[in-house]
């Protein structure tokens, strides 16, 4: 089930901060040693000393609008330089690049308008200009290196119209430069800083008068924020805000210009925020951090004197945050022709499959605003039939009707309060609207097929919980059903999918786990197999069985972190472990997330797909930003992956 968050409006927020932030009288204070200026100083008319370490050694990286970025030793001796008149910058390292590793630097020249891509050869200790972005149709404010889970290096930028954009700059796979925008969405006006945590994939954006949102930084994930910590009335700080620096911790120190000083914000605490006093400074626009332990270096840009400064800073001790192991990911290899509209339209897909040249299979998808739809295996749209709005969808094959052989798909059909049931020509894949049969189900909501033998069953459910098993029956060239059993799940279910061979049927209840029963219709009680765990978590969506080296592996989708879980169910239902669907840069194509259905299958569909096709509903079509669609995978990927969790266990 989908969930929608708006964007959070100011009116709201501001009639609410004051009951959840920290009173002034209450801030825990601590102060600075006294400050120091960088030796070769003067004129340098910069914004951002970065403190950065290589090999036990320390160094700076500057800004300059008068002589561009300088990497000096720790005294302030000048290395290298690139030309420029340089506000910003940001800084990461050990970034490969071709067969090279070595830091980057992205920089804003405020007379271009442009963003240089910098190296530092650390063999050479050399900066050199690797490339720069087109000037952008409005002034750039702040800029901050993001490194995703798949490696790519990301750099998040934002300007004076409020806009934050995101753009690919390396790709982690070829090791190339690029230039690829992946999302892009209004943050908040007046934003004078933004800085990334990559651990815990958080964005941090400093509005000037407001304070520090959080959004979080994965352009896959809905967009939503919350306010980290807020300037008076309505929280501690009595001042602008104007620069974010995460620490080792992930905590962040937030400058404060007019109080003299920076706030050390706990992320997961922030009415603890304690204020440090800069000892010395007037005001310290920018304070940035290089931490060893407990105690910080400081790199203090001070407005007022136009100078660089340095201090230490002594912080309470702190365990580092906890790193959860990255999901492994795979890639799409093709994605679907996407929706007519935005909106929550795309929900389950089936894969229907040709005998007779299965490299020509099909992939069916519902719209739930409209009908059904069928693709090709690379994606492209071949036919819809607009015949309501149709939820999910299954397939079966070999059904005898009017004297012929053909394959049925059936879909629950909410806007008849029924089961929409298709014909598939088996040669072709050619699809007929053939009936409708109405169901007791209010709201008709998951559906999937059973067949044994020459009986053929559709499950459908509401959002009540509310099962019904129908047989199909065929007369005339018609096809009609009878109800044959009733049950309820304890909650809202969707997903499911029937295990033929072994005639079991396997449901989602979304918010609890995956329950087992019988697929025949005969009384039995359901058992659940599967709980939500921290890493397979609610809302449980789509299902499919995938059956690999003689063993059954159900897949459902884990809406509520954007993965999809494997269990093994010969093996008690053990769960092995849970992947993503990230971009696949070299083909365009972004991942997959909030996925609805999903389908799978191990049979070989042609020379391409040797070991079959997993395709999952993509709830955010992100690149370019489009309405929802399908993604489509080679299934050799998820097997490495079952073949990895076996060899562990």
């Amino acid at each position: 089930m989908k969930s929608i968050l708006y964007p959070i409006l100011y009116c709201v927020f501001l009639v609410l901060l004051s009951a959840c932030q920290a009173p002034t009288n209450s801030v825990q204070k601590l102060v600075s040693a006294p400050l120091k200026a960088l030796e070769n100083n003067s004129d340098i008319a910069g914004k951002v000393a970065k403190p950065i370490r290589y090999q036990q050694q320390e160094y700076w990286l500057l800004s300059s609008e008068t002589l561009g970025v300088l990497l000096t030793d720790k005294k302030g001796n000048q290395l290298s330089s690139v030309k420029g008149h340089i506000e910003l910058l940001d800084w990461r390292d050990n970034i490969q690049v071709g067969d090279q590793t070595f830091g980057l630097i992205a920089a804003l020249d405020s007379n271009l308008g442009q963003v240089l891509i910098i190296k530092l050869d650390w063999k050479t200790k050399k900066l050199s200009e690797l490339t720069r972005f087109k000037r952008p149709s409005a002034q750039i404010e702040s800029l901050c290196w993001y490194q995703m889970p798949q490696g790519h290096l990301s750099l998040f930028t934002t300007d004076a119209l409020g806009q934050v954009a995101q753009r690919i700059v390396v790709d982690a796979t070829q090791h190339v430069l690029t230039d690829l925008v992946v999302q892009t969405f209004i943050g908040a006006p007046q934003t004078k800083s933004c800085a990334v945590d990559d651990r815990s994939q958080s964005l941090y954006i400093a509005e000037e008068n407001i304070g520090v949102w959080r959004y979080i930084a994965d352009h896959e994930s809905e967009l939503a924020r919350e306010l980290v910590i807020a300037t008076q009335p309505h929280g501690p700080i009595n001042s602008e805000v104007t620069y974010i620096e995460v620490l080792d911790s992930g905590d962040l120190l937030v400058s404060a210009p007019e109080q003299q000083g920076v706030w050390l914000v706990d992320i997961h605490n922030n009415d603890q925020a304690r204020f440090v006093s800069l000892e010395g400074s007037h005001t310290p626009e920018s304070v940035s951090a290089l931490q060893q332990g407990d105690q910080l270096t400081l790199g203090i840009f001070d407005d007022e004197t136009a100078k660089y400064f340095t201090s230490e800073l002594i912080i309470p001790k702190k365990a580092k945050p906890q790193v959860h192991p990255s999901m492994p990911v795979v890639q799409p290899y093709a994605q679907s022709t996407a929706m007519a509209a935005y909106g929550d339209a795309a929900d389950d897909p089936a894969i229907w499959i040709n005998f007779a040249d299965s490299a020509k299979s099909r992939v069916l998808g519902t719209n739930k605003k409209q009908g059904l739809k069928q693709y090709d295996l690379q994606g492209n749209l071949l036919q819809e039939l607009n015949v309501g709005r149709v939820n999910n969808v299954d397939i079966r094959y070999g059904m005898e009707l009017g004297g012929k052989l053909v394959d049925i798909a059936t879909a629950s059909n909410r806007s008849t309060k029924s089961i929409s049931v298709f014909s598939i020509e088996p040669d072709t894949g050619y699809m007929v609207h053939i009936s409708d049969i109405q169901t007791a189900i209010d709201d008709v909501y998951g559906l999937c097929m059973y067949a044994n033998g020459s009986q053929y069953y559709v499950f459908v459910n509401g959002t009540d919980g509310h099962f019904q098993q129908y047989l199909l029956q065929q007369d005339a060239g018609n096809i009609s059903g009878k109800l044959v059993r009733e049950f309820y799940a304890p909650s809202q279910p969707e997903g499911c999918v029937v295990d033929d061979q072994n005639q079991q049927l396997y449901y989602g209840e979304e918010a609890i786990g995956v329950w087992q029963v019988s697929a025949e219709p005969i009384e039995e009680a359901s058992k659940l197999i599967i709980k939500t765990n921290q890493t397979f978590v609610a809302d449980v969506e789509g299902m499919g069985i995938y059956r690999y080296k003689e063993q059954r592996f159900l897949f459902a989708s884990s809406q509520g972190n954007d993965s999809y879980g494997v269990f093994a169910l010969d093996k008690n239902n053990q769960y092995l472990g849970s992947f993503k669907i990230g971009m696949n840069i070299s083909l365009g194509l972004d991942g997959a997330s909030e996925t609805d259905g999903l389908a799978i299958t191990s049979y070989p569909l042609g020379a391409n797909l040797p070991a079959g096709l997993l395709v999952v509903q993509d709830g955010r079509n992100r690149l370019p930003m489009a309405p929802q669609n399908f993604k489509l995978v080679d299934a050799r990927q998820v097997q490495g992956l079952i073949d990895s969790w076996l060899e562990k266990r």
